[in-house]
């Protein structure tokens, strides 16, 4: 019976030893970043979604969709829907003269690299290349982020000069 317990104990022991190890190998700054990118998403999420959805249209690989998207994650399913690839993913009727993202997935040593650009017309809003199988997504989500942040502000912009 005894012998039972202390094998327990052992057993516990060893794993929150290395439960322990593991916890002090995290990066602290990287999980700070990603969560507040979880927080910046939710925020915009709720402004810009609210309770109704957005329209959305893809080219991806010449292959157009629409796309009606209730919350950033939508947009990441639409840029993670083909591999390896090359895409646009329009947010306004005005394609190339609105807001939209311009990305690319590519393959480089059995990695999963993607290129993404958020942009309003000919400006970039933000930009960035994501190791997508080594780092975290909070990088593509800073940059759907920035997006949106910039389509609220062209729409309040549109309904101030519309009154």
């Amino acid at each position: 019976m005894y012998e039972n317990i202390i094998y327990g104990l052992v057993v516990i022991l060893v794993i929150g030893l290395r439960g322990y190890q593991a916890w002090k190998q995290l990066d602290r700054g990287e999980i700070e970043s990603v969560v507040s990118t979880i927080e910046e998403s939710y925020k915009t999420n709720k402004k810009v979604f609210g309770s109704k959805p957005i329209i959305a249209r893809s080219v991806i690989n010449n292959h157009g969709e629409s796309w009606k998207l209730k919350s950033t994650m939508d947009v990441m399913k639409i840029l993670e829907s083909e591999h390896p690839c090359d895409g646009i993913v329009y947010f306004e009727d005005s394609n190339e003269d609105g807001i939209h993202l311009v990305f690319t997935i590519r393959e480089q040593n059995n990695d999963e690299i993607m290129t993404i650009a958020a942009m309003n017309g000919t400006s970039v809003i933000a930009q960035g290349e994501f190791n997508m199988d080594h780092e975290s997504p909070a990088g593509v989500f800073k940059i759907i982020n920035a997006l949106f942040e910039e389509r609220s502000k062209k729409e309040e912009l549109d309904n101030l000069f519309n009154k």
